[in-house]
C-alpha cells in the first residue's frame, strides 16, 4: 500500500500527503501514547498497518492520514485489546469501504509545519542554511516539522568543524556511523586532553540529534 494505493487507504477524508517525519509523528501522538517509539512505529510498518512513503534516501515520511490510522491501530490495541491480526482484518475491510461508509476517524492536533523563517529565526541560522539543510534531509522546507529545526540546530555546532553545505548529504547518511565513532574514540584514548574530549563530546552530541532529526 503505497504511493496511488496509499491514497485510497483508510482514512480517505484527510490528507494523504506524505510530510512528516517519525519523530514528528511520535511528537504529535506521545501525549495520548506515552509508550510509543521508534521501534512500535517500525513494527506497525513492518506488520503492514500502515505504510509511510520513503524519500529516495530511505527516509520515512508519513501523511496526516498515517497519523490517524497509527492513533487508531494503537486505541485499538490499548483499549480493546485486539490482536493484530484482527486490526488488519478491519483496516482491510475500512480501506475497502466507500467513503460513505467507512468511519471517519476522530480529528487530532496535527504535527506542527514550520516555516523556513520560522526555523531561520529559532536556530540562528540564515534562510540559505534552512533550505540547504531541507534539501540534504529531503524534505519542503515550507512544510517540515520540528526535526528540521534538530537538523539545522546540528549542523551549526558542526559548522565549527569544518562542515560545509556540500557535505551536508553525506553528513545525513553518515551519521550515525560517525556517532559511534567518536563514542569510540572517546572511551577508549586515555590520552586525550579535558579540552578535546569536551570537543569530542560537543561533537558526538550534535550527531546524535542530528541523527535523531533524520529517523
Amino acid at each position: 500500500m503505497n504511493g496511488a494505493a496509499s491514497a485510497r487507504s483508510w482514512p480517505l477524508g484527510l490528507s494523504h500527503r506524505a510530510s512528516y517525519s517519525i519523530s514528528a509523528v511520535l511528537e504529535a501522538l506521545r501525549g495520548e501514547f506515552r509508550d510509543l517509539s521508534v521501534s512500535k512505529l517500525r513494527y506497525l510498518e513492518d506488520q503492514g498497518l500502515v505504510t509511510p512513503e520513503r524519500t529516495a534516501s530511505g527516509y520515512r515520511r508519513y501523511s496526516e492520514a498515517d497519523v490517524e490510522r497509527i492513533a487508531w491501530v494503537l486505541i485499538q490495541q490499548r483499549d480493546h485489546f485486539l490482536p493484530l491480526k484482527v486490526i488488519r482484518s478491519r483496516l482491510e475491510a475500512m480501506d475497502a469501504a466507500s467513503e460513505q461508509d467507512a468511519p471517519g476517524p476522530p480529528r487530532r492536533p496535527r504535527p506542527v509545519l514550520i516555516d523556513p523563517d520560522d526555523v531561520a529565526t529559532v536556530t540562528g541560522q540564515d534562510r540559505a542554511t534552512v533550505e540547504a539543510v531541507a534539501r540534504a534531509a529531503e524534505v519542503d522546507p515550507h512544510s517540515a516539522d520540528s526535526a528540521l529545526i534538530q537538523a539545522v540546530e546540528a549542523i551549526g555546532e558542526l559548522a565549527p568543524y569544518g562542515l560545509q553545505m556540500r557535505h551536508l548529504r553525506p553528513v545525513f547518511h553518515a551519521a550515525q556511523r560517525q556517532v559511534e565513532l567518536v563514542a569510540l574514540a572517546t572511551a577508549s584514548s586515555r590520552d586525550v586532553s579535558a579540552e578535546c574530549a569536551d570537543a569530542m563530546a560537543r561533537l558526538a552530541s550534535a550527531l546524535v540529534r542530528l541523527k535523531a532529526a533524520n529517523l
